[in-house]
């Protein structure tokens, strides 16, 4: 099945016309997606997990296309991130098989991590010393906010976006591929599911963020992308492919030019 990044899935059908999804973990833990996904039931769709190994699993299959953008799914989107803001744990971090959290390694703080991904040979290879500075300069105003996202600690898909939601007409149907989940800011949701989506559909998810009880400031969307940046850095470090790591470089020059026309740098 096509849009795994990470792991490889494999649709099965049995003689009796039964489908499944075959799931091969290369990243994740089947166990810790296996309890989440578990504690979801009945909050938001999301396949159940049929059976498990160290890097394997079934998955009951959902029938669904991938997301399309329409005004009441966009509304939808925003309610089921809400919803998932409300699960909360002790700490920010990594979700174990057991449910408990454990912080990640050599991540201090959203500053301090976003500051050490700055600085790595790989991002240095993408960005010059004129923009590094420049995003230093962004994370030494907004520290505020970055202090905020590391004092929230609730559960966070982790890839949100058109992929890995299903639908069918104006219904979600399914939330998959939980191997990116995590202890942490909402704000991360947002803003991977308005990543690949025009401006003009921030309004309706933001109705619908309000509709789950989702208290949004009037700078809810800088938010979304400041915290996105981190996914970005990130995936410089990574063995993704060099177009795709130059659209990565493509959005950070647009956050950067934001800011500035913004007034905030």
């Amino acid at each position: 099945m096509t849009g795994g990044a990470c792991n490889s899935n494999y649709l099965v059908e049995t003689s009796k016309n039964e489908k499944f999804v075959c799931r091969i973990h290369k990243r994740g833990n089947p166990q810790a997606e296996r309890k989440i996904t578990q504690g979801l039931k009945g909050i938001i769709p999301v396949p159940a997990t049929l059976w498990e190994s160290e890097d394997l699993s079934v998955i009951a299959y959902i029938e669904g296309r991938h997301f399309t953008p329409s005004k009441p799914l966009v509304r939808e989107a925003g309610r089921i991130i809400g919803r998932l803001r409300r699960i909360s744990f002790e700490r920010s971090g990594e979700i174990t098989p057991t449910g408990e959290v454990v912080g990640f390694k050599g991540w201090v703080s959203y500053k301090k991590g976003m500051l050490s991904l700055l600085h790595t040979e790989a991002v240095n290879s993408y960005l010059d010393e004129e923009l590094i500075s420049k995003l230093e300069g962004i994370l030494d105003q907004q520290t505020s906010i970055l202090e905020s996202f590391d004092r929230c600690h609730n559960l966070v898909h982790g890839d949100f976006s058109s992929d890995n939601i299903l639908i069918e007409e104006d219904r979600i149907v399914g939330v998959i591929d939980w191997e990116f989940a995590h202890s942490g800011s909402s704000y991360m949701d947002i803003g991977n599911f308005l990543r690949h989506l025009p401006e003009k559909w921030s309004d309706h998810l933001a109705i619908g963020l309000k509709e789950a009880n989702f208290d949004l400031p009037e700078d809810w969307r800088f938010r979304s992308l400041l915290i996105d940046l981190t996914s970005h850095l990130e995936f410089l470090t990574s063995q993704r492919a060099d177009a795709f790591k130059q659209t990565c470089v493509d959005r950070i020059l647009k956050f950067i030019k934001l800011n500035n026309e913004q007034g905030r740098i």
